[in-house]
């Protein structure tokens, strides 16, 4: 059996984890996973399922005792070790040259269409 309070700071802790490094806003983990979506892997999704699954156990002392804490465990560690390595800095950095890179090669398309326009007006 586990204790409650140990479980509830490791849930505080995934709960700060995934504000600080996915930027997650919410007032629960349930509402985080929600925002989270698709930017988590389907890894992270089922680990996240199991620990809420286990969130709303862990209120119930009968419910509680036959909790499967190897795969809690499991489904702790595995969110950890990928929101362990992010780096909110790097990923903004990301995004924002992305964004850069889809600007200038739309630009590039569009000097490529008003110079072939421009050479058809020409020769036509």
């Amino acid at each position: 059996m586990i204790d409650t309070a140990e479980f509830q700071t490791r849930v505080a802790r995934l709960h700060a984890a995934l504000s600080d490094k996915m930027r997650l806003r919410g007032r629960t983990l349930e509402a985080q996973f929600r925002r989270a979506g698709r930017r988590l892997p389907g890894r992270q999704r089922r680990a996240a399922a199991i620990v809420l699954g286990a969130q709303d156990w862990m209120g119930h002392p009968k419910l509680a005792r036959v909790l499967d804490m190897r795969q809690v465990n499991a489904a702790f560690a595995d969110l950890h070790a990928y929101l362990d390595p992010l780096d909110p800095k790097e990923a903004r950095r990301t995004a924002i040259l992305r964004l850069l890179g889809g600007i200038v090669l739309n630009l590039i398309a569009l000097g490529v269409l008003i110079y072939a326009l421009a050479q058809w007006v020409r020769t036509g």
